[in-house]
């Protein structure tokens, strides 16, 4: 099922931009590929406003500057109006006051132009472990609340945690989101490659990398014939 996305810009050439790559990623994340539909696209208030009452999106990408107002208070009139989409700032805004009201009014995330596509990605990877983590739940859990927050990330005193040599950050998020998107499956680094548009060898590398983090487990698959191939699951939740 396709999460529904909403664009609020103003300037078309960016508008167009999102919508064409959320429909078309421009990486190799063939499982990224269709996971979004663009429902609607508004320049204004006034069409967001009418867009937003009769499509509910499950993520609404909003400007802040428009021609009749300010998106923060298109936000604040669809919350107290029970707007539930997870929603993503993309936006010239630099003020810090601004970014102060986007947290309180609940936004996901706050992405600065000139837009990096990196950056959207990254977002979007948080928006899709989120989404799985909240529709996979059957109770709150610390290690739900952790994933959800940022809590299993890094504490309050410890420095990020530096990935290995070999390892890179959007990498990782694409093969993270295979297996948000299918929990319930095992794949092997031949498979993981295929998926993702990599060496066996590499995503050997990263799947072992995030089995040492305990984010998988692993299966040995005896074949009829050579030697066993290991097979990679996800761990959704530590329930300890």
């Amino acid at each position: 099922m396709a999460y529904s996305v909403i664009i609020v810009e103003d300037e078309v050439a960016v508008s167009q931009l999102l919508a064409q790559y959320l429909l078309f990623p421009q990486t190799q994340d063939t499982v990224r590929q269709g996971l979004y539909q663009v429902v609607g696209c508004a320049g204004s208030i006034k069409v967001a406003t009418g867009l937003l009452k009769a499509l509910q999106p499950d993520l609404l990408l909003l400007d802040i500057y428009l021609p009749d107002g300010s998106g923060l208070e298109l936000l604040q009139q669809v919350r107290k109006q029970g707007l539930k989409s997870d929603v993503m700032l993309i936006t010239a805004a630099k003020e810090v006051t601004i970014l102060e009201q986007a947290m309180q009014l609940g936004v996901c995330d706050f992405l600065v132009k000139p837009l990096m596509l990196k950056r959207l990605d990254q977002a979007l990877a948080r928006f899709e472990a989120r989404q799985h983590c909240l529709s996979a739940a059957e109770e709150v859990t610390q290690s739900m609340v952790d994933t959800l927050f940022g809590g299993d990330k890094q504490s309050s005193n410890q420095v990020p945690v530096r990935l290995p040599k070999g390892v890179d950050a959007l990498t990782l998020d694409k093969i993270r989101s295979v297996f948000t998107e299918h929990p319930k499956q095992s794949y092997t680094a031949q498979q993981m490659g295929a998926l993702v548009g990599m060496s066996r060898s590499t995503a050997r590398r990263y799947l072992e990398y995030m089995l040492a983090i305990d984010e998988l487990v692993v299966d040995q698959n005896y074949g009829a014939i050579g030697r066993p191939e290991r097979s990679y699951r996800f761990i959704i939740f530590n329930k300890s």
